[in-house]
């Protein structure tokens, strides 16, 4: 690796395994005395039957609890949810925040403790993304746009996965955090490949990714191909196995460093593309984070020009663990899907301050030297590999159909019914 500044950031402790709960007072209790739980109802009750609020009291902390996600903007990392968290913290003089759930509580629990100046400890109870362990959090519009990454100067206390809560939880999440990460390697590697800065950013974004980092973002994926299917196979009977604990700690511990210590590319763009045309995908069947992040791993392979061997090997492995590979799978009628929509994805997915412009075709922040310039049309780009790689997944789809994730699917959270109750 050349000189230069590098730079990796980690949560200060990581604990996994089945009845870690049981242990959540002793490990708080390092950081906060009376702590604001935030968390969705599902996430609480599930974190409830476990152990965590006994286990607070033994250890003798004062909690505060709130419901993660009330009308009218529902289950939404917006900033109307954090400043209603906010105002309830400081009313209860609360001196930590401890945010339980998936991705959107984790997030916006983690922009809660910053306004309030407090630590933040993470408990999942989904290992469906890699939010728990960074530094930073994804905003939204109330309607689920994507707004904005906003960055913290410190990484959760704590991070603490009880592995019985993940193995109780829909199939379909982890499958989806197995998406998530799978796109660390080839994001890593093209940050890498042009010498962009990872996304260790307050309170300076001053380093690259170091050697442990992308050797991390490269691992996991090795792991994902070892462990995937036998660890769908786990959450599918609610087993905790040797296989579900080595993927739990990819898509949670691994992922989180290989992505905020390495940096994001094209994927993580073409998932913020796709949320400005989600309205056309009925509740009930829209794609969550991982399944879109995936499906943007391949665009990024396609716009890359990878071989094609390895784009279709990835897409037989996201089939057999249940992961999206064409716009119907993704929720999409395509008698309906217009290149008109599709543009759309490709404008959003190429905006200003897109990750996407780590790419070594895009990279803006690279000095012109005489005529040397890039020429593309990032759009344009964009928008032929979305409908190139749709296409070469319905090939491979029926060679290699999918594996279903489970038997039936409930929406975890449906947030816009919450607007449709007012």
């Amino acid at each position: 690796m050349l000189p230069g500044i590098k730079q990796a950031i980690f949560p200060r402790r990581y604990v996994q395994g089945p009845g870690a709960l049981k242990y959540a007072g002793k490990l708080v209790s390092i950081f906060s005395k009376k702590p604001l739980v935030m968390g969705g109802e599902r996430a609480l009750a599930a974190v409830e039957k476990h152990g965590l609020f006994k286990s607070f009291e033994a250890a003798g902390i004062k909690y505060v609890k709130e419901k993660f996600g009330v009308p009218p903007w529902g289950p939404e990392s917006c900033d109307e949810e954090i400043d209603r968290l906010v105002k309830i913290g400081r009313e209860n003089n609360v001196d930590g925040v401890v945010a339980v759930g998936g991705g959107k509580a984790i997030d916006t629990g983690k922009a809660v403790a910053d306004k309030l100046g407090t630590e933040v400890i993470i408990i999942p109870t989904i290992a469906a993304q890699d939010a728990p362990t960074s530094a930073l959090s994804v905003i939204y519009t109330p309607d689920h746009v994507f707004k904005e990454y906003r960055f913290f100067p410190k990484n959760p206390a704590i991070v603490l996965v009880d592995s019985k809560v993940i193995a109780e939880a829909p199939a379909r999440w982890l499958a989806a955090g197995m998406g998530d990460a799978a796109s660390k390697k080839f994001e890593g590697e093209a940050v890498v490949r042009t010498g962009s800065k990872n996304l260790a950013v307050a309170p300076e974004w001053f380093g690259v990714s170091t050697d442990f980092s992308l050797t991390i973002a490269r691992l996991q994926y090795d792991r994902l191909l070892q462990y995937g299917e036998a660890a769908m196979a786990s959450v599918r009977a609610k087993a905790v196995t040797p296989a579900l604990e080595a993927i739990i700690e990819t898509n949670i511990l691994w992922s989180g460093i290989a992505f905020e210590s390495t940096g994001l590319a094209a994927a993580h763009s073409i998932y913020d593309g796709f949320t400005v045309i989600e309205e056309l995908i009925p509740e009930e069947y829209r794609p969550v984070h991982g399944e879109l992040v995936n499906f943007g791993a391949l665009v990024q392979l396609a716009m890359e020009d990878a071989p094609k061997d390895l784009i279709v090997n990835h897409m037989i492995w996201s089939h057999s663990v249940g992961l999206p590979i064409t716009f119907s799978e993704l929720g999409f009628d395509e008698t309906k899907l217009t290149d008109e929509h599709l543009w759309k994805v490709a404008e959003k997915a190429t905006s200003p301050g897109e990750t996407i412009h780590t790419q070594f075709f895009l990279y803006q922040g690279a000095k012109e030297i005489g005529p040397y310039k890039a020429i593309y049309d990032a759009t344009e780009l964009v928008f032929y590999a979305l409908k190139y790689i749709n296409e070469l997944g319905h090939r491979v789809a029926e060679k290699y159909p999918r594996v279903p994730y489970e038997k039936t699917w409930t929406p975890y959270d449906a947030f816009i019914k919450y607007k449709k109750k007012e």
